[in-house]
């Protein structure tokens, strides 16, 4: 499996190498912003080119992974996987401010299981944890991004900048696991019925994404 950064190396490269024969006319000094971030989505960085004063191209990479436990009648074992690469641009309506208008396309990989699971007794002795049945969230791979934000920089050359906006997809997709480690008793199998209905609910609403960014590092 290749290593994402490496892989993002020749497209970041690219696009400044583009940048710099579309606008090689222009009496304009680029600057080139390459900053750490962290967003709702995931944590990682992003590198671009201002071809204009005014606006900004960019290429960014996010990933995120974690298992957590949540406790309710029964306890929910969730896994979280998201990695995203989004091409963008920001525009400045105000020269004179730091505002921008983002917009872009995003292709992720992203997706949530669920497992349910109890314990089972046999008078006060644990004999056995196991799950009783799985929920799969899977989002589709492509995205819209629109945004906005501000972003600053010092003569010195240190920058961030904080921003706001979605992904927005047609709904995500969900598969059911219904493996278990032992009898399903009816009380369960009601449960993981309702769970099931919940996530089917919320599918639509996950199509639309909060992004919430913030930025940090130096621009060339």
């Amino acid at each position: 499996m290749k290593h994402p950064f490496s892989f993002l190396f020749f497209p970041c490269f690219l696009l400044i190498i583009i940048s710099k024969i579309a606008l090689a006319e222009e009496s304009y000094s680029q600057h080139y912003p390459v900053q750490i971030t962290t967003t709702s989505i995931g944590y990682g960085f992003w590198a671009g080119s201002f071809v204009k004063e005014d606006l900004l191209l960019g290429l960014q990479f996010t990933n995120h992974s974690t298992n957590l436990t949540r406790e309710e009648i029964y306890d929910h074992s969730i896994g979280q996987q998201s990695q995203v690469v989004l091409v963008f641009n920001r525009w400045n309506p105000t020269r004179e401010k730091s505002f921008f208008l983002q917009s872009g396309i995003a292709h992720r990989k992203q997706h949530e299981d669920t497992v349910f699971r109890r314990d089972r007794y046999q008078g006060d002795t644990l004999v056995a944890y196991g799950r009783f049945g799985g929920v799969k969230v899977v989002w589709p791979e492509w995205a819209v991004n629109l945004g906005l934000g501000w972003h600053w920089h010092s003569d010195l050359g240190f920058s961030g900048g904080v921003g706001y906006g979605l992904l927005w997809s047609e709904h995500p997709k969900m598969t059911i696991d219904s493996n278990y480690d032992w009898f399903v008793t009816e009380a369960e199998n009601k449960y993981f019925q309702a769970q099931q209905e919940q996530t089917r609910d919320k599918l639509n609403r996950l199509a639309i994404w909060s992004l919430y960014s913030a930025s940090i590092g130096w621009t060339f």
